[in-house]
């Protein structure tokens, strides 16, 4: 259902967001979304069940001491940290920087040990993992990405051909 849902986007998200933005302005570009969201957040508190063994038990003396516990929060910020690393290497490089400059190279080896501390982490963590690595066993995970890859490689096909052939 998502890569149908990402496929809509990416045919009608460009076009309809020109017609709207031609239309009524570029800021009903965000604010249409708003209603959309709060339609998908309802609909999936009214439709999604947490499994039962994902719902943590809470001290009632400690209530936010023990829920906090269940959070990944060293998984969490070195996430963050590992893709903001991965992000600033990417965009300073050949924009603000050379490719092979230092701090580039340092950024993009900085995101590489933030992420597999993150994979670390979210192998052995006693809470609820940010990204669980059961999701990732399996052929499912590899044919999704694979669909994803084929579908982005063939829409930049159409538009490379729209280019080259007016």
């Amino acid at each position: 259902m998502q890569n149908i849902l990402v496929g809509f986007g990416a045919v009608l998200g460009a076009s309809l967001g020109g017609v709207i933005a031609e239309s009524i302005g570029w800021r009903w570009c965000f604010l249409l979304q708003v209603p959309v969201s709060v339609l998908a957040l309802v609909v999936g508190y009214l439709v999604l069940e947490n499994p039962p063994c994902m719902i943590p038990t809470v001290d009632p003396k400690n209530q936010f001491r023990s829920a906090l516990q269940r959070l990944d929060l060293s998984g969490a910020v070195t996430l963050v940290f590992g893709l903001v690393a991965q992000l600033l290497g990417l965009s300073l490089g050949g924009n603000e920087y050379p490719w092979g400059s230092q701090i580039v190279i340092g950024s993009l080896l900085a995101s590489m040990v933030f992420l597999a501390i993150f994979v670390a982490i979210e192998a052995n963590t006693k809470a609820i993992p940010m990204i669980p690595l059961r999701m990732l066993r399996g052929w499912q995970p590899i044919a999704v990405q694979m669909s994803n890859v084929f579908s982005g490689m063939a829409a930049y096909a159409v538009c490379w051909t729209k280019l080259i052939i007016p």
